[in-house]
C-alpha cells in the first residue's frame, strides 16, 4: 500500500532560543486512509498539518507526499480550514470553481463549471450556486469548502477542525456527509481535532499527541465496519475505542508520562 504522507523525525522551533514546537515527530497516512490527529491546545497538531502542506518548513527531519519531497507532490493535497475561507464577493459556484481557475491561469470553462456542480452535488448542496456565503448557514458555508477542495480531484485531504466551530447537530450531519464522500470520492484524509468521539467515528486510525514538545504518543487502530452510522456511538466497542484514546492523551497531560 503506497505512503501517501510521511513524516520522519520531523522537529520545528518557532524560536532559535526557545523550546521546540515539535520534536522527532513520525507519522505516516497510506493512499485510502482516513486518520485523525488528537491532541491538547498548543501540542502542534495545526502547525504539523502545515508543515505537510508545505506551507512551514522543518527545522530538521523530512516530509514526503506521494514519495516526492517539493511539488508535484504537494500539489496533489487539498486543506479544508477551520474557517470556510469563503470569498465574500463570490457566489457559491465561483468559490468552488477558484482552484480550478487558479490552475487555468484565470480562464473560466464549460468544464469547469460541470466539475463545480458535480463537487457540489457530492456535498449535498445543489441549487445553492448562486447564493452567496452570508446567505448560508455555518454548516453550509463548511460544505462549500470542502466541495472546493474535492473539485480538483486532489488524492488527500488535510483537514484543520473543519467542524469545531458547529453546533452538535449540525456536526453529527457532516460526519455523515464525510462518510458518504468517502465511500464515493475514495479520498486519503488527515483531519486534526480535539473531539476525541469525532477522531474515533470518523478515522480508521487515530494518533495521539503529547504536548511540551509536540510529539506522537501513540496511535489507536479503529476496527470498525465503515461507513458508520450514529447509532455506533452508544456501543461498548466504541466506548471501549474513545477510553484507549483518552488514557494516551493523559498520559502526555503537562509534558509528564506518569
Amino acid at each position: 500500500m503506497q505512503k501517501l504522507i510521511q513524516v520522519n523525525n520531523v522537529t520545528l522551533a518557532f524560536s532559535p532560543d526557545g523550546p521546540p514546537e515539535l520534536d522527532g515527530v513520525n507519522l505516516s497516512v497510506n493512499e485510502g486512509e482516513f486518520v485523525c490527529l488528537v491532541g491538547p491546545s498548543g501540542c502542534g497538531k495545526s502547525t504539523l498539518l502545515r508543515l505537510i502542506s508545505g506551507v512551514l518548513t522543518p527545522d530538521s527531519g523530512e516530509i514526503k507526499v506521494f514519495g516526492l519531497k517539493e511539488i508535484p507532490g504537494w500539489a496533489q493535497l487539498s486543506f479544508v480550514p477551520q474557517d470556510s475561507l469563503l470569498l465574500p464577493w463570490r457566489t457559491v459556484l465561483d468559490n468552488i470553481m477558484l482552484p480550478l481557475e487558479l490552475n487555468k491561469k484565470g480562464e473560466k470553462s464549460g468544464v469547469s463549471i460541470n466539475k463545480a456542480r458535480a463537487a457540489l452535488n457530492l456535498v449535498n448542496l445543489a441549487g445553492v450556486e448562486d447564493k452567496y456565503p452570508h446567505q448560508l448557514s455555518g454548516g453550509m458555508r463548511q460544505r462549500v469548502a470542502l466541495a472546493r477542495a474535492l473539485v480538483g480531484e486532489a488524492r488527500g485531504l488535510l483537514l484543520d477542525e473543519p467542524f469545531a466551530a458547529l453546533d452538535a447537530l449540525t456536526r453529527s450531519q457532516l460526519h455523515l456527509e464525510m462518510m458518504k464522500i468517502r465511500k464515493q470520492t475514495k479520498f486519503t484524509g488527515l483531519m486534526v481535532t480535539h473531539n476525541i468521539f469525532e477522531a474515533v467515528f470518523l478515522s480508521d486510525r487515530v494518533l495521539v499527541m503529547g504536548e511540551k514538545p509536540g510529539r506522537i504518543l501513540g496511535e489507536v487502530h479503529i476496527k470498525l465496519e465503515y461507513p458508520r452510522n450514529l447509532k455506533l456511538i452508544s456501543t461498548p466497542i466504541f466506548a471501549s475505542l474513545v477510553g484507549a484514546v483518552q488514557e494516551l492523551l493523559e498520559q502526555g497531560w503537562g509534558g509528564n508520562n506518569e
